[in-house]
């Protein structure tokens, strides 16, 4: 059954884009909004407010004891919905957010039929690639690091429990072990770049939507707001064609392959997730 509300503009699907930074999911939503029923946002607002709206009705707030179930579920709907009002004739959104898979179970209560979309990439060309972003920037400071710090405490940082890359980590290792997993795929950065169409065609069967003809040579997205409250420009820029990347790794050798190892997807025992794989 359609996801449909009541309102005229409401989409019939929600899925939901989640992951490591620094893997795909920019390039991924670029290539979904090439799909004229499918509108895909970059990193979104609507997680935040629903976050925030949920740690309200969950806790000694005067809010939680003034709105029933029905109702609660009536405001969350409403808050995705408002961050995706102009989505046009689109009949499937694409809403992209790490943190999603915190609230996995809410998502699955609102949209029934909704997935998640787990984008990964090797750990050490994670952690290289934000390292890279860091030094393109001569004489400002990134949001995304502390200042004065070595290449150790950067990397400790990213990869700790509540860094954005070992926080990631945590949650994707969580996901796919858990009672949801079922509703997951797993795409591989390298897996899409090496093989975009056939990787795209696994997408829209685990979607159950017909298959469309993507551009792999022209295609753009670009977050420039986010870009530069995180004083980092270009950060979410992306231009085609797509090809197999080539950049240096910039970690020493015993720190990435240190890193490498904690790709959690790569043996998961039990999952029922599909899991599109580099090979």
């Amino acid at each position: 059954m359609a996801e449909a509300g009541q309102g005229r503009k409401r989409a019939t699907r929600y899925n939901f884009i989640v992951g490591l930074p620094r893997s795909g999911s920019t390039m991924l939503a670029a290539l979904l909004n090439q799909n004229p029923r499918f509108r895909a946002s970059g990193t979104s607002a609507a997680q935040i407010i629903f976050q925030m709206l949920y740690n309200q009705f969950s806790g000694d707030s005067e809010l939680s004891a003034l709105l029933d179930d029905d109702q609660r579920r009536a405001v969350m709907h409403g808050v995705i919905d408002a961050v995706h009002h102009d989505r046009g004739d689109a009949d499937v959104v694409f809403d992209t957010n790490r943190r999603w898979l915190l609230r996995a179970e809410q998502l699955v209560a609102l949209y029934p039929l909704c997935r998640f979309i787990i984008t990964v990439r090797d750990p050490a060309r994670v952690v290289s690639s934000l390292e890279r972003a860091r030094r393109s920037l001569t004489f400002r400071q990134s949001k995304l690091f502390d200042p004065d710090t070595t290449l150790a405490q950067r990397v400790n940082r990213l990869m700790s429990d509540d860094g954005i890359v070992g926080q990631s980590l945590n949650l994707v290792q969580d996901a796919l072990m858990g009672p949801l997993s079922e509703r997951m795929i797993v795409i591989d950065y390298d897996r899409l770049l090496a093989a975009p169409a056939e990787t795209m065609d696994l997408l829209y069967t685990f979607l159950r939507e017909p298959t469309f003809a993507h551009d792999f040579q022209d295609f753009s997205f670009d977050l420039p707001r986010l870009d530069t409250f995180l004083n980092t420009p270009g950060l979410h820029s992306i231009r085609g064609p797509l090809r197999p990347a080539t950049t240096e790794m910039l970690l020493p050798e015993k720190m990435a392959e240190r890193l490498s190892e904690r790709a959690v997807w790569t043996d998961v025992p039990g999952t029922q997730a599909v899991r599109l794989l580099a090979g």
